[in-house]
């Protein structure tokens, strides 16, 4: 039996973009699930749009907007009715290939997930070199998402790359909005303690590798696992104390230099200090906020549960309740943050 594909976009007023990447990739899906969380006037366009059109594959549901779609898509999975799901943003675009061929992939699939090779800057006429493997192809009940900004997903289960070179995704340069949406404003709970600093380092190996299994990383894996272990050891570092500002600063250093080494430029050994620079100065003025304490206590409790669980964003009526409650306002980061303070002050009984 064929296997059934539903395609989950996101979209904040960009009625144009989502209706262009549904109509995109309407053949191929069985279903398209939009999040929405655009204001009212263009989350009306879209629900004519889709009328005038006869999209009659389109689901659109509406959500608060939280900032950036990460908080949703635990809930958005639950609105996809197929076995298979993919992610696609409204400004990415899949290759002709990969759309002729993504039901024959899917049905010779003997994994949980498939990874996916994405051109990040692509414009008219121009690609370039610069790619990375995103998990944008999975089965709908093996996949777990925290919420956590441009995360890849937990997958229980194995991982496959798609690797032929003619398969790929877009990231298309004329396609994108403003998609900051004010992420600098969350980056004060993404403070690590040297648990979490672990799990972010082997996160990104993850990332850069593509294991068959994230609970088997393999050799790399294993070593990188036991130099940050050792390192703790001898540094008399304790898992929840925060990362010094030495360690902050070559963790900013590596992730820079790498993202400078994938687009080729051999400068960014160099660069890559600056930029560390920059990102430690944001960590000691996170450090000196009033609210210091509780923002690295949240952080703590996002790494280790994730945000969508610890708001309970997986579920309708939280999503009811928020958007009823706060149906006066525009929401966006702002709003999100005000939960996080909330839940973490009232505990439990937050929404009461």
């Amino acid at each position: 039996m064929a296997k059934r594909l539903s395609v989950l976009i996101f979209s904040r007023d960009d009625a144009a973009k989502a209706i262009a990447l549904a109509k995109d990739i309407y053949e191929i899906a069985d279903e398209i699930v939009l999040i929405d969380s655009s204001m009212k006037t263009i989350h009306s366009k879209l629900v004519s749009a889709k009328a005038r059109m006869g999209l009659a594959k389109l689901r659109i549901y509406y959500a608060i907007p939280l900032g950036y779609p990460d908080p949703l898509r635990m809930w958005a999975l639950k609105k996809c009715t197929n076995g298979w799901v993919m992610l696609l943003d409204t400004d990415e675009r899949l290759s002709p290939a990969l759309k002729s061929d993504l039901h024959k992939i899917i049905n010779k699939a003997g994994s949980q997930a498939l990874s996916i090779r994405r051109y990040e800057e692509v414009g008219r006429g121009f690609r370039g070199s610069f790619t990375n493997w995103q998990t944008r192809l999975f089965k709908k009940g093996s996949v777990t998402f925290k919420g956590i900004i441009h995360e890849e997903p937990a997958i229980n289960g194995h991982i496959e790359k798609i690797t032929g070179s003619e398969y790929y995704i877009d990231h298309v340069a004329e396609l994108r909005g403003n998609a900051a949406f004010g992420y600098s404003n969350m980056e004060k709970f993404l403070r690590m303690s040297y648990k979490d600093y672990n799990l972010r380092l082997i996160d990104y190996f993850y990332k850069v590798t593509v294991p068959d299994r994230q609970d088997r990383a393999g050799a790399g894996g294993a070593s990188l696992k036991t130099l940050l272990t050792l390192y703790e050891k001898l540094g008399l570092k304790h898992a929840g104390e925060e990362a010094s500002h030495f360690d902050y600063f070559m963790f900013y250093y590596l992730m820079a230099v790498a993202m400078y080494l994938k687009k080729r430029r051999i400068s960014g050994v160099f660069s890559g200090l600056v930029d560390a620079g920059k990102a430690l100065a944001k960590v000691k003025a996170w450090q000196r906020e009033e609210d210091a304490t509780e923002s690295f206590e949240i952080s703590k409790i996002l790494y280790k549960e994730g945000l969508i669980k610890f708001l309970e964003l997986d579920k309708d009526s939280t999503i009811k309740w928020l958007n009823k409650r706060y149906s006066a306002q525009r929401g966006g980061i702002g709003l999100l943050i005000g939960l996080l303070k909330l839940r973490y002050e009232r505990g439990k009984r937050w929404m009461e």
